[in-house]
C-alpha cells in the first residue's frame, strides 16, 4: 500500500476534471518559511488574507509560531521529483517485474549569491525547525497547498533543510551558499497557485518582507 491505494476499489474509474487553462509555476525566486504547526494545529492562512499585504504583514511581524520568515533572493532553483520505490526483479518476483511499493521524496536545491554570512547564520537556525514553505515565483504568484478547495491555504511541509557554508567563487563566479530540502512523497497532490492577478493591489515578490529588526 505504498502508493496509498484504496481497497476495495470503487465501482468505476475516477475521471479527471476537465481543465480549461494550463497550469504552470514560474521560476522560484523567494521562499516563505513558517513553522508547520502552531500549538499542535496546522498553520494556515485564509483565502481573504493570502491575497492582501496586511495579511502577510501580520505574519512576518508575529511573535509566535505563526511567524513567517522571508528568504533572500533564491537563484538556480531545481526540483527533482521522487522516483518509484521498487521491490524485486529477476527471480524475486513473477516475470521479473518489479513491484512498486511507494515513491521517494522530492528534492529542492537552490543557491544564495553574495550574501553576508551573518544572514546565512540566521538562516541556519531554521534547520532545527519543523517547517513548511510557500514559494513565490518571478511573477509574484504564490505556490502552496490547500486541503479544502481554497477556503484556507498552508505551506508545503519540508524535511532536512540544509544551508551550506560559504563557497568562494574565485575569479569568474560569485561567492555562494547552497540550500536544500526535501518535500514528502505526494506533496504536490494539493498544490495550488494563488495568482498575483488576484492579489489585492500588491505583489508578493516585492511586497512581502521581513520587518526591520525582526
Amino acid at each position: 500500500m505504498g502508493l496509498n491505494c484504496g481497497c476495495p476499489v470503487g465501482t468505476k474509474l475516477t475521471s479527471p476534471v476537465d481543465q480549461a487553462c494550463k497550469s504552470s509555476f514560474g521560476q522560484i525566486q523567494k521562499i516563505l518559511f513558517q513553522r508547520r504547526l502552531n500549538a499542535g494545529a496546522l498553520n494556515t492562512i485564509s483565502a481573504a488574507n493570502i491575497i492582501t499585504a496586511a495579511g502577510w504583514s501580520a505574519l512576518t511581524a508575529a511573535n509566535d509560531s505563526t511567524k513567517v520568515v522571508v528568504s533572500p533572493e533564491v537563484s538556480n532553483p531545481e526540483t527533482e521529483p521522487g522516483a518509484a520505490r521498487t521491490f524485486g526483479g529477476d527471480n524475486q518476483t513473477a516475470g521479473g517485474i518489479q513491484i512498486i511499493v511507494g515513491r521517494e521524496a522530492t528534492s529542492f536545491t537552490a543557491a544564495f549569491y553574495e550574501l553576508d554570512q551573518s544572514v546565512i547564520a540566521t538562516l541556519k537556525k531554521l534547520q532545527c525547525e519543523d517547517l513548511a514553505v510557500y514559494f513565490i515565483d518571478e511573477y509574484g504568484n504564490i505556490g502552496c497547498a490547500t486541503d479544502d478547495n481554497g477556503t484556507t491555504y498552508h505551506g508545503i511541509p519540508i524535511r532536512s533543510l540544509f544551508i551550506g557554508d560559504k563557497d568562494f567563487g574565485g575569479l569568474t563566479d560569485p561567492d555562494s551558499n547552497a540550500m536544500s530540502f526535501n518535500m514528502l512523497p505526494n506533496w504536490s497532490d494539493n498544490f495550488v497557485i494563488v495568482k498575483q492577478s488576484t492579489m489585492n493591489g500588491f505583489n508578493p515578490l516585492t511586497d512581502i518582507n521581513n520587518p526591520a529588526g525582526a
